[in-house]
Formats: structure tokens, sequence, C-alpha cells
């Protein structure tokens, strides 16, 4: 099921130390709806990379795995950014609830 909500975009620090080298380079987005972070490169998560976790890191890690995962198999994916509306702190952003990950 597909629902829509206007959420701001978490600040992560890129060039820490603790980075993946492919979080480094791509810079996905990281976002908090109340219950679950997401990270996610691609202008949805069909056609990008998507990542989830009760934190922002966990989050990136999971994003980090599949990103490998894609990787490994050749997988072709979007590294579009989200269209953000307004400011660049707001994207409209999609989270499948029943997609598994």
């Amino acid at each position: 099921m597909e629902t829509t909500h206007e959420i701001k975009i978490i600040p992560v620090d890129y060039n820490s130390n603790e980075m993946p080298d492919a979080v480094r380079n791509y810079k996905p987005i990281v976002l908090n709806d109340g219950h679950e972070y997401c990270c996610f490169l691609g202008e949805r998560p069909e056609y990008g990379i998507y990542g989830c976790g009760d934190t922002a890191d966990e989050a990136i890690m999971h994003w980090n795995q599949k990103y490998l995962q894609k990787t490994v198999e050749g997988a072709l994916f979007s590294t579009k950014k989200p269209i953000l509306e307004g400011s660049d702190d707001v994207v409209r952003a999609y989270f499948y609830r029943g997609l598994s990950i």
C-alpha cells in the first residue's frame, strides 16, 4: 500500500570515517516518518536503492547492503535524488509498508 508523507530530511555527515564508501559517493537521503528511518537513492524504491531501520545508522547500513547486492548482481539503479518541493528540507517521500526489503 502506498501512502505519501511530507517529512524533513535527516542531516547526515557523509564525510564521517564510519560511512561506507558508497554512502559517501552517492549521498542517499535519510528520512524519518516517526516509526522508522528510511535511506534511499532514486526517485522511487523500485528504481533505486532503499534501506530501512529503527535508527538512521541502521537504515544507512541496510542501504549499503542493498547497494552491494545490486552491484554484485549487476543491476542498474537510478541515482536521481527525490523531487524536493518548496524548500531543500522537505521531500515528498513514498513509503511502502508491505515492501519486502
